[in-house]
């Protein structure tokens, strides 16, 4: 509402509808180019209605209040499309308002004898509404020098190319004015004004912090444009400076992109630190816990190529050797327990041509919707050949339009590849170059023909090998011995044991031959065999169930055993079959 009761009075629609555009304390710094364009478009009378186009946040309205600062002569009114969409009811009811709405600014022109220019945001929410709507502004546009009232219109990209594109008559009266988001030394200007304007100029010694965070804010907030994303960091900043007394610093920094975005930037860890919590549940691994703890360490060290995805690796082994375990704790160990951060894709579910538009729906809407995170292609030979080669141009340039024709950034993911291509090379090393830890000893000799292999497999499980050279680490698996099967199946039946003491209070105890029976009698050191999948699929099979339908029969029972009853076939060389199984009993 206008302040001058006399306007209320005279000028009912124009005060109801609007409101003078508020005057910042201080203009935009650094779209000089911009505010000359625009007061320029003012000043001309057969260009003199602007368009104002950008993305949501790149400071359209802040360039109209700094324009507004600078010509003084003319009243500049903001015009509010949402109350001026409820006034008129319906959209026919629309184009009469909008007519008795540029009527009266005319009179008001004639009147004060001072030119009014018109800010519309949000253009596009006017002109969707009906033709009729549409018709009522064309006038006013072609004649707007005449009556002396300027329209600055506003929308974005999306919506002009939707809503006004289309209408060729209605574009060729207003001077279209592209705004790009303001470059680093731009946005760091901008940053340095909003500090003095907190008073907290004195927090920062130079520009560094500022440089901060507009490269952590381009990075981490892909779908959000600058100034404003940039802006509302330091807000946060300042709000915690002010509550908690702390300094504005890069630690804060960190914290607050953390509360917000849960994007830990302070990742500070050394090599052997970052490879312990890799193998705390990768069992026998020890080469590829190794490499990826080294690419690891070159994104920590902010190393790493900006223009591509963080990281991309590929994972190559037989089944059931850890490959979906490893990302899995590369996930934990970026982003904490969010296990939301793991983002899989079952590649076999995109093995057909068809598939293609699936794909890219279901990739750039969940990496739009968490930019940060480590994405799992699970048997990538599996996937349709379309497939494959869209994934290239995520590898290359780290982006990819969805079906909106909206750039999705992939900057921020690391790309986690696996595949079980090249089995009969893994077959070779489980038969005559096992390897209980995983060292990596044996592998070395079989890389080239594991690379080899990989890259010449044909048939339903053929690797795509343009592939390996986009890859910044190929990480081959060790297939898993016996030994390490056991150790694998040792930790889970120590888990089943405490499951069951923690939901059914019944203590448990398990003979040491139990563990003899899985993997000795029942194990298979074959590559193709399941690895540690398989171990774990019959230690399910044959102890959980067993002992799961004991405690469902005996409810009350609050000690219980687990033995194998027979003769174990590893225990006597001379039984050619094993006649033992497992039982479970109570214990007295």
């Amino acid at each position: 509402m206008f302040a001058d009761e006399r306007l209320n009075e005279h000028y009912g629609l124009l005060s109801r509808l609007s409101s003078p555009v508020r005057i910042p304390g201080r203009g935009i710094i650094g779209r000089e180019r911009e505010q000359e364009q625009l007061l320029a478009s003012m000043s001309r009378a057969e260009l003199c209605n602007a368009l104002l186009l950008g993305a949501p946040g790149a400071g359209k309205t802040m360039l109209v209040q700094s324009v507004c600062q600078m010509d003084t002569d003319r009243l500049y009114l903001e015009v509010d499309p949402a109350r001026m969409i409820s006034a008129a009811g319906d959209p026919d009811r629309m184009a009469a308002m909008l007519k008795g709405f540029f009527d009266e600014a005319e009179r008001f022109v004639s009147d004060e004898g001072r030119e009014l220019v018109l800010f519309i945001d949000e253009f596009h929410q006017i002109i969707q509404l009906s033709d009729a709507t549409v018709e009522a502004i064309k006038p006013v546009l072609a004649a707007s020098g005449a009556r002396g009232i300027r329209v600055i219109a506003a929308t974005t990209y999306d919506e002009y190319h939707t809503h006004i594109a289309p209408n060729l008559p209605l574009v060729e009266r207003l001077q279209r004015i592209n705004l790009a988001p303001p470059d680093e030394e731009t946005t760091v200007k901008i940053l340095q004004a909003m500090a003095v304007r907190y008073g907290v100029a004195g927090q920062f010694a130079d520009d560094h912090l500022f440089r901060l965070i507009h490269e952590y804010t381009q990075r981490y907030m892909p779908a959000s444009s600058q100034p404003r994303k940039s802006i509302l960091v330091l807000d946060s900043m300042v709000g915690w400076h002010r509550f908690t007394k702390r300094p504005i610093d890069r630690r804060m920094l960190s914290d607050v992109l953390m509360e917000s975005l849960n994007v830990n930037v302070a990742i500070r860890v050394d090599g052997r630190k970052i490879k312990q919590e890799l193998d705390r549940k990768v069992f026998s691994q020890d080469l590829a816990t190794r490499v990826v703890a080294r690419r690891l360490q070159l994104c920590v060290a902010d190393l790493n190529d900006r223009t591509r995805p963080m990281a991309s690796m590929l994972f190559a082994g037989p089944s059931g050797v850890g490959k979906t375990e490893l990302a899995k704790q590369l996930a934990k160990l970026l982003f904490g327990a969010h296990q939301g951060r793991l983002i899989r894709f079952d590649c076999t579910e995109f093995a057909e041509d068809s598939s293609l538009a699936l794909f890219r729906s279901e990739l750039t809407r969940r990496v739009w919707d968490l930019s940060h995170a480590v994405l799992l292609f699970d048997e990538i030979e599996k996937a349709s050949p379309l497939v494959t080669r869209m994934l290239l141009q995520v590898l290359d340039d780290g982006r990819l339009s969805d079906e909106n024709n909206r750039q999705v950034s992939f900057l921020n993911t690391y790309i986690v590849l696996t595949t079980n291509a090249g089995n009969e090379i893994y077959r070779d090393i489980a038969q005559y170059a096992a390897d209980d830890t995983g060292s990596g000893k044996q592998l070395v000799e079989y890389e080239k023909l594991i690379r080899r292999s990989i890259s010449t497999t044909q048939g339903s499980n053929r690797f795509p090998p343009e592939l390996l050279g986009r890859m910044d680490a190929i990480v081959p698996f060790q297939p898993l011995s016996l030994p390490t099967q056991a150790k694998i199946v040792k930790s889970k039946l120590r888990q089943l044991v405490q499951d069951v003491l923690i939901k059914h209070n019944v203590r448990v105890a398990v003979d040491e031959r139990v563990l003899q029976y899985l993997i000795e009698d029942k194990g298979d050191p074959d590559s193709d065999a399941g690895g540690a999948r398989a171990a774990v699929a019959k230690l399910t099979d044959e102890v959980s169930t067993e002992l799961a339908a004991f405690i469902n029969r005996h409810p009350g029972q609050r000690h219980v055993r687990i033995d194998v009853a027979g003769t174990l076939a590893s225990g006597n060389k001379q039984l050619l079959t094993s006649d033992a199984h497992i039982v479970v009993s109570a214990m007295g």
